[in-house]
């Protein structure tokens, strides 16, 4: 598995088919050898453009006027995949762009195989953020044009060849099999299956005081010590902290020594030499000094934390 593809999307709206471009980028043995992008015009119903989409993306309604629809961007997608698998930065986002337009078109999911840099960057590095920018700077390259979706493809395939690099593999199924990642799959009878990390190092965690001690030993968050900053969307502090509770996991105002997960609300936005809120300038000082801390942003918090 030496060749295959990263991709990305950006959407017109909130709604995840929206896609109104694509970028894609091929590897071959050791390096990025060919790139290609699209604009799309988004499946009707969903084609109004957010205007902070717009501001993210730059990409307007008159800019996709003649682009191709989501049915003839799918088909050039798969020809340019060409049976490969695909690789995504927050894939979990990119594919179900994918599932999304294609319910809206009404047409049948692809098959696809698919893993996750992202994923893989919190294996490899001991970072402050895992959005792109952060990844690529620690894959030791500059990054420039974030929100262009060829940029990000490009940027996706080049956090995987340096995971690659310095976990002494050389292809994609060395590489999630010595971090123990699964595949994710998309299959044309809609089923799906993310690529997630599936090792067992926190199985033998009891949980800590004041923690529901009946809960899931084998949660996402079970024995662990969160602590949160910034203003969640999905629920307010005390909801986040009962929750967290429930599921075996201890709350806490304040980073410490203890604390194994920094749940930061605004860390999709931060950039490497950005300035940082207090809580994070502490998780610096903590990774800088060797503790195993973990920063990730809402949509992760709230995929672990479960339904």
């Amino acid at each position: 598995m030496s060749s295959w593809v990263a991709i990305d999307f950006e959407t017109a709206n909130e709604h995840r088919g929206s896609p109104c471009s694509v970028g894609m980028a091929a590897v071959d043995g050791q390096g990025v050898v060919d790139t290609w992008s699209s604009l799309v015009q988004p499946p009707a119903g969903f084609d109004h453009f957010n205007p902070h989409n717009v501001r993210v993306h730059g990409i307007t309604a008159g800019d996709v006027a003649a682009a191709p629809g989501w049915k003839a961007a799918l088909a050039e997608i798969l020809a340019f995949a060409d049976g490969r698998p695909l690789v995504a930065h927050n894939a979990g986002f990119d594919f179900s762009v994918i599932r999304a337009a294609c319910d809206a078109e009404g047409i049948t999911w692809p098959e696809l195989r698919y893993t996750c840099s992202q994923v893989v960057a919190r294996r490899t590095w001991q970072l402050l953020s895992y959005g792109l920018p952060h990844c690529m700077d620690a894959a030791g390259h500059a990054f420039t044009d974030h929100h262009q979706a060829e940029a990000d493809s490009r940027a996706s395939a080049e956090i995987m060849l340096a995971a690659m690099r310095e976990s002494g593999t050389t292809t994609l199924d060395e590489l999630l099999d010595k971090h123990q990642i699964r595949w994710g799959s998309m299959t044309a009878d809609n089923q799906w299956r993310g690529s997630q990390y599936q090792g067992s190092g926190r199985r033998d965690r009891m949980p800590v005081p004041g923690a529901n001690p009946d809960a899931d030993p084998d949660g996402a968050l079970y024995g662990l010590t969160v602590c949160l900053t910034g203003k969640l969307t999905a629920m307010e502090r005390p909801e986040a902290f009962a929750r967290l509770a429930e599921v075996g996991a201890q709350p806490t105002k304040n980073m410490t020594k203890k604390t194994d997960i920094l749940v930061s609300a605004t860390q999709t936005q931060l950039k490497p030499g950005g300035t940082l809120s207090g809580k994070l300038k502490d998780a610096q000082a903590l990774l800088d000094a060797g503790q195993a801390i973990e920063v990730v942003d809402e949509d992760e918090f709230l995929r672990r934390l479960g339904p």
